[in-house]
């Protein structure tokens, strides 16, 4: 039983085609009955699933979740303030939710490669008027055109330590995302709880140690945003790999 990451783990940070490896292993987990779920932090496409299927991930019915899944059960379409890439925008718009930089009910904050400091002040200012603050993932950091950039959870942490306050994440490494990851699993097998997972993922802190916590089995794959295991504590991994291609070659192995 899988939660499969898709930035880094299934597609090429590089240039977003499909991992070596990636493709059969969706195919051969779908021959073998196996249950996954495809769990992932865009925030850019409501249709990122159609968009992984063109590319040729055969992925099933109700095997596919991102932080939209979870935001739309905890906030109901209104006023909101909104920093993220263009595409975020689109999204949140085609949900429903009205843009309202002035009188907003609620911030929402994701990923984004061209944050001026302006930004951030806005973000503050809009903190201190004791809103709704939802983070669309914790990411750490994100891989783009081989460069790190800092992801919203580094971004959250900074404002955290510019003005105190609370807020919400919808989507990894959050309770709430992999509560509603492990409904959709369940609807494959009802008896599958945490602890029967193995969770696929390039990002050791964004995705796999909230994962641990969780008592899930956790395989860190070399191929997106982490090369090497240098600076991570490599006893809370159950495996390492340096892509699906090997997990692909050790489960044909054990049938």
């Amino acid at each position: 039983m899988f939660f499969l990451d898709v930035q880094g783990t299934l597609l090429s940070d590089k240039d977003k085609s499909l991992i070596s490896g990636a493709k059969e292993l969706i195919s051969y987990l779908n021959s073998n009955n196996m249950p996954y779920v495809v769990v992932t932090n865009n925030t850019k496409k409501l249709d990122f699933l159609s968009i992984l299927k063109q590319k040729g991930l055969d992925i099933k019915d109700n095997a596919y979740i991102d932080p939209f899944y979870v935001l739309k059960d905890i906030l109901k379409p209104c006023k909101i303030a909104a920093f993220g890439a263009r595409e975020f925008l689109f999204s949140l718009e085609n949900l429903g939710f009205e843009l309202d930089f002035n009188h907003p009910e609620a911030l929402l904050i994701s990923s984004y490669d061209d944050f001026k400091f302006k930004d951030f002040a806005n973000m503050i200012e809009l903190i201190k008027k004791d809103i709704r603050v939802i983070a669309m993932h914790e990411t750490s950091i994100y891989k783009k055109d081989n460069r790190l950039y800092p992801g919203v959870g580094s971004i959250m942490a900074m404002l955290k330590n510019a003005t105190n306050f609370n807020y919400e994440v919808v989507g990894k490494p959050s309770l709430a995302f992999y509560k509603e990851a492990l409904k959709l699993i369940q609807k494959q097998n009802e008896q599958i709880n945490f602890e029967d997972i193995c969770i696929v993922s390039d990002d050791f802190k964004g995705d796999l140690l909230e994962a641990k916590n969780l008592n899930m089995k956790c395989i860190l794959v070399l191929s997106g945003k982490m090369s090497d295991t240098k600076g991570i504590d490599i006893s809370l991994l159950d495996k390492i790999y340096p892509s699906v291609l090997e997990l692909l070659g050790e489960l044909k192995c054990k049938i």
